[in-house]
């Protein structure tokens, strides 16, 4: 429904054109009619309205000048002037004002007024139509022209790009132009992007937002190109003459500030900032992208969203392997399960401490914690609402520590009530019990009977009742459980055949070794 207002200081034409003109029926609402036109100014500042029927002579304001009003405010309404005035210098304005019809009030007829609406209802939807079109082209331009920049700069990144030489030339097409001569890349990394997923609910969407808003708030930057990189990322390109005259490091600095805080203000969504250096040639350039990115990756560690220099960010990676720390982990995340241990906030707060203390590069954190996780699965047989690739997904996604750790916490709160589920909707508690039992002393010989006096049952009888509801015997369950830790002990902390079978309670390494045989179908000397 399109609307329309009227406006004359001629009550008696008000009435008629309100109630003889069947408005709805060419799709019109009438919105409202104004003897002043300094009050339909103002009621129009609310939202213009499609059509506008006025007169010319009103008091304060002519019909003319509220025509020039609106149309300086922006209102592409179309207007309509009915006149008692046959003059020719009226009519000549209202056509340099673009006014589609001039009518009399002297020749005004029922018939003639609704042709005239009639008419300006089909130009009214033919404009709205081309409208349609004209935004729909502008998009996809738009989006043509972000993806082709997307796809430069990940030409720009790869080590297959070929020729540096005429990478600032190419920044032309992409509306930034090489005469500036002087660059400046900005990284923008997102703080917290698993948030920002959960608070738009799709990555493709984050990236919409972003990137739709990024361009409008560098509307008045035209020296600042922005290209998208992945969901969690984009970058900003600064370019900027030498003789310029303010200093262009707090110019970019200060652009930066401007949309990490629109960005977290209206669309709450937090950014770090990673501002690289001075490029002027295409070679630089492309090296300063490159850094950027990688010491982008240093923002997992900072302390909130931040603005940095990327010299701040280029301290060394810790080299040592986070998985020497699997096994230990994996035993203690392991042990809240089989004591069904309702606090988990120590371990997790242990676990984060020593990757955020040993500075681990996050790619290798991420695949140890999908690890810890994919062990504690497989102890509850996906018995939760996870599987593997939906936990590597969650996880990968992830862009700073504090993410993890409350990915962490809920994920082992959640497991270690599992486990409890599980053992309580056992019917035979007793099992449960022994397992546990067994679990939490391998590293010592274990027997059924100091098992069975453990759970106050005959040794004969617990003998019968654990290989009724397991399947094997008792000595084997204990026996299975010890190689598989023995694996792990072998391969993950690196400890020698000699010091995993003493560290299991075995006396005997050749028994052992024999064990081990069985169990895994390789000797143990030949893990790595």
């Amino acid at each position: 429904m399109h609307k329309a207002i009227l406006v004359d200081d001629d009550v008696a034409v008000l009435a008629f054109l309100k109630q003889l003109v069947p408005w709805e029926d060419f799709g019109f609402e009438l919105a409202g009619t104004y003897t002043n036109a300094l009050d339909a100014l103002e009621a129009c500042r609310g939202g213009y309205p499609d059509l506008i029927l006025t007169d010319i002579g009103m008091p304060e304001l002519d019909g003319l000048s509220l025509i020039r009003r609106l149309q300086s405010e922006g209102a592409k309404s179309r207007f309509v002037i009915l006149s008692c005035h046959d003059e020719f210098h009226y009519a000549q304005q209202a056509v340099q004002l673009g006014v589609q019809d001039y009518m009399l009030k002297e020749s005004l007829t029922r018939q003639g007024i609704a042709e005239m609406i009639r008419k300006a209802q089909v130009k009214i939807e033919e404009d709205k139509s081309l409208k349609i079109k004209v935004d729909r082209l502008s998009v996809q331009a738009s989006k043509s022209k972000a993806a082709a920049r997307e796809q430069w700069l990940r030409e720009v990144l790869s080590s297959a790009y070929a020729d540096p030489s005429t990478l600032l030339e190419q920044l032309r097409e992409h509306g930034l132009p090489a005469r500036l001569g002087h660059f400046i890349p900005l990284l923008f990394r997102s703080h917290r992007h698993q948030e920002a997923i959960r608070r738009y609910r799709q990555e493709d969407a984050v990236r919409f937002i972003v990137e739709n808003a990024a361009e409008e708030l560098l509307r008045d930057e035209p020296d600042m190109l922005f290209m998208g990189h992945a969901g969690s990322a984009f970058f900003v390109l600064y370019g900027y003459r030498k003789d310029l005259a303010r200093n262009p490091y707090e110019h970019a600095a200060s652009a930066a500030g401007k949309l990490q805080r629109a960005f977290a203000g209206v669309l709450k969504l937090e950014y770090s900032v990673a501002i690289g250096e001075e490029a002027s040639t295409g070679a630089s350039l492309r090296r300063q992208l490159i850094e950027l990115q990688e010491a982008g990756e240093r923002l997992f560690y900072s302390e909130g969203p931040v603005a940095v220099k990327k010299a701040e960010l280029q301290r060394e990676w810790n080299r040592e392997d986070p998985f020497a720390y699997h096994f230990h982990y994996a035993e203690r995340f392991g042990r809240l399960l089989l004591e069904t241990i309702d606090e988990v906030g120590p371990a997790v707060e242990a676990f984060i401490g020593l990757v955020a203390e040993r500075r681990f590069q996050p790619a290798a954190v991420k695949q140890l914690a999908w690890k810890l996780a994919l062990d504690l699965l497989l102890k509850l047989r996906f018995g939760m609402a996870y599987d593997k690739e939906r936990v590597q997904q969650e996880i990968g996604c992830m862009t700073h520590v504090s993410e993890l750790r409350e990915w962490l916490a809920r994920f082992l709160a959640e497991a270690v009530a599992q486990a409890g589920r599980i053992a309580s909707s056992s019917k035979k508690t007793e099992i449960v019990d022994a397992q546990n039992y067994v679990r939490l002393h391998l590293s010592r010989k274990i027997s059924l009977e100091e098992t069975a006096e453990y759970l106050h049952l005959n040794p004969s009888y617990f003998s019968r009742l654990f290989k009724k509801e397991t399947g094997e015997n008792f000595i084997e369950f204990v026996n299975r459980m010890k190689m598989e830790r023995a694996m792990a002990l072998i391969s993950d902390s690196r400890k020698s055949v000699e010091e995993a079978a003493f560290s299991l309670g075995y006396d005997n390494k050749s028994y052992f070794i024999k064990l081990f045989k069985q169990h895994h179908g390789i000797a143990p000397s030949r893990i790595v």
